[in-house]
């Protein structure tokens, strides 16, 4: 029995504990809460409750995302050339997608913590993963950050369908990556300043994450942190990110995750959809237009509108042919071209013995780009090239042209033939034999990309002459690799070893020069013709919104048979490349190539097609520069011959974008009507030609 007095006493004294337990209380969700109101403090808990801690993550990405925008705007850019409304703009925009995928990235934490009734007694397992959440998600920030900023420095663009598309290679790009850079201390400093963070933060979450809410109150933060989600999801399209005239500000605006998210959400996209279109007549006429001459003959009824005979004006020779793809190698390292570093003293010395194009434009920023153009002539259509879409295993190719006239057709790399599935296309579009780096023996040298360029060359001239031995016509593509990051080389070929992308060069320059002196003590060599060109610029340069400087490359034919030095000027891309060959060889071929014998051109009508992420442009002989967008904008610029600088247009050039529309949408709908080939059930026809 308690006497009624202890009773009062009992209650007079848990009377008088509850204003320290409610200090302690205070204290487990601020260690900062003592002397403050515990009242206000408890009513500001109460309402975020364990979502402060998601809160609290949401505001430090957020800010990382905006000091990572504010150091690329001011390393990569001319932070000059924008305004202040400019610079507002960006922040602002940068703001609404950053948010956007700071709210995507926090919904898995926060459904966690809703689907945990009572954090008090939660299990051992339930918090360690938590922990881990937490440890691995400001691991993976710090981690995004470095490699967006990496990624930024080669590309000068945000992450984008290239980094998507480098995920599926992981041997290539993880050996890239780790040769490239100080990898290892990288990664450690990356893991030491996560664990950091995490420890630093790991009691002040755990002590927050303690309070007990209703199931309905948290459910209810769920749905309307989804609903806000949904909502900015489909009032953030990618347009919202070009707010001023500067492509590199517009790519700081943007956001690395949503910007490969959305090139992975849209790798294959309806081009009508997105572009700005014509009627379907109007693009096969103006298609027409654009690839006749005067001795085509187009065919009747066929299922493809270029479908055509090409009769050139010169005799037929069938002379060996070997097309040398350079990788990275752009205009602006050529001695011949106006560089003044002595960075390609062998080009340089070819050019005094063959035919120079000096305004030609590469019709991509990647290889596949290039490999896509030299082969088929076919527009780059938006986002990735056709060697790795589903389409693509009955293309036109130039080999198949070759191919009957009897050509043996070698396609030989020092790389993986898998990387950007250029195996599988070209083995099923006309080559019949291809070579690749599995297939070389004891090979000098070896990086992430593959074989040096001496080895492909030694093999490729091994090849060619069994080909000669064999009595048969040969057309090889060669494609080199060891131009690319990391720079790595083999030793004793250049006086320096460091790894630097003029080195690179040097040394590719280097092999070329050395796999002419081999080919040369060749019998072959008398009776073939070398067309030696970049695949495309080694990066990116400048805030343009089409970087046109960067797409320009060198092209080099060297006829043993006609070795007195010339200049092309005519304006010509790689999409023209095939038909040029054609037209050298000469005699009379089946064609649906898009491109043009550049030879044959009047210098007034050249024009160059170009592809830059998701923007396609033209560049005619006038220096008008036409670019469609994906978000059905037009832009129309003039471009300095000199310096590349753009100048942008009010009026627009409307019938180099009626012409350039009109390629790509009928080179978009003829691939994926798998209409890519000549129609063999039509028959010839000489056709009036269509003026427009």
């Amino acid at each position: 029995m308690v006497c009624r007095r202890h009773r009062q006493c009992r209650k007079q004294n848990a009377c008088a504990r509850k204003p320290r337990m409610s200090v302690k209380i205070e204290n487990v969700f601020d260690p900062n809460a003592l002397g403050k109101s515990p009242t206000r403090r408890s009513r500001r808990i109460s309402v975020a409750g364990r979502y402060s801690v998601v809160l609290e993550i949401c505001v430090t990405i957020v800010i990382c995302f905006t000091v990572l925008r504010l150091a690329m705007l001011l390393w990569f850019s001319e932070p000059s050339e924008l305004s202040i409304s400019e610079w507002a703009l960006v922040f602002l925009t940068g703001l609404r997608f950053d948010l956007l995928v700071t709210l995507c990235a926090a919904f898995p934490q926060l459904i966690f913590l809703t689907l945990i009734r009572n954090p008090k007694s939660m299990g051992r397992f339930t918090q360690i993963s938590l922990e881990l959440q937490w440890l691995m998600g400001y691991g993976m920030l710090l981690s995004v950050i470095l490699a967006e900023w990496l990624f930024f420095d080669e590309f000068r663009t945000r992450f984008n369908y290239i980094a998507f598309e480098y995920l599926v290679y992981p041997t290539e790009v993880c050996c890239n990556i780790w040769e490239s850079y100080q990898t290892g201390k990288i990664i450690t400093v990356v893991v030491l300043l996560g664990v950091v963070v995490y420890a630093v933060l790991r009691e002040r979450y755990l002590m927050r994450i303690q309070d007990v809410m209703p199931a309905g109150r948290r459910w209810s933060i769920v749905t309307v942190t989804f609903g806000v989600i949904m909502a900015m999801w489909f009032c953030t399209p990618m347009s919202a990110a070009q707010v001023t005239r500067s492509r590199t500000a517009n790519e700081c605006a943007c956001n690395g995750i949503y910007s490969i998210v959305y090139y992975a959400w849209t790798c294959r996209f309806d081009f009508n959809d997105l572009y700005q279109t014509t009627s379907e007549p109007d693009a096969v006429v103006r298609s027409r237009a654009a690839v006749e001459s005067p001795d085509s003959s187009f065919i009747q009824d066929s299922q493809h509108p270029l479908d055509r005979m090409v009769t050139t004006d010169r005799p037929q020779r069938d002379v060996n042919v070997v097309l040398i793809l350079v990788e990275s190698l752009g205009f602006d390292f050529i001695g011949a071209l106006g560089d003044t570093r002595g960075l390609s003293p062998e080009f340089d010395k070819l050019c005094k013995q063959g035919l120079l194009f000096n305004n030609w434009y590469a019709t991509g920023n990647r290889t596949a780009r290039a490999l896509e153009a030299v082969t088929t002539a076919m527009p780059p259509l938006p986002t990735e090239s056709i060697l790795k879409r589903d389409h693509s295993t009955n293309v036109f190719t130039l080999a198949h042209v070759l191919a009957e006239r009897g050509y043996e057709r070698l396609f030989a790399t020092g790389g993986r033939g898998m990387f950007d599935g250029v195996k599988s296309f070209m083995t099923a579009n006309g080559f019949n034999h291809f070579v690749e780096q599995s297939d070389y023996v004891d090979p000098v040298f070896v990086n992430a990309w593959g074989v040096s360029d001496e080895d492909m060359f030694h093999r490729a001239a091994e090849e060619l002459e069994k080909f000669h031995q064999k009595g048969n016509p040969f057309f090889a593509t060669l494609l080199t690799v060891s131009n690319h990051r990391p720079f790595t080389y083999p030793a004793g070929r250049i006086e320096s070893e460091e790894q630097t992308r003029e080195n690179a060069v040097r040394y590719s320059d280097w092999a070329i020069g050395d796999f002419f002196r081999r080919v040369r003590e060749k019998e072959f060599y008398r009776n073939t013709i070398f067309i030696v060109m970049g695949d495309h610029g080694a990066r990116v340069y400048g805030s343009q919104l089409f970087p046109v400087r960067s797409y320009r490359v060198p092209v080099l034919v060297i006829d043993p048979q006609q070795s007195t030095a010339s200049t092309c000027n005519t304006l010509a891309s790689s999409l023209d490349i095939a038909p040029t060959i054609m037209g050298i060889l000469g005699g009379t071929y089946r064609s649906i190539f898009f491109g043009r014998d550049a030879l044959a051109l009047d210098p007034k009508d050249g024009y160059a097609v170009m592809q830059h992420n998701h923007e396609i442009a033209m560049l005619d002989a006038k220096n008008h520069l036409t670019i469609l967008s994906s978000q059905k904008r037009t832009f129309s610029f003039d471009v300095d011959p000199a310096t590349s600088e753009l100048t942008p247009k009010t009026e627009l050039y409307t019938e180099d974008a009626a012409n350039l529309m009109s390629m790509f949408q009928t080179a978009n709908r003829l691939y994926y009507s798998e209409a890519c080939h000549p129609d063999l059930t039509s028959r010839l026809t000489n056709v009036t030609k269509d003026k427009h």
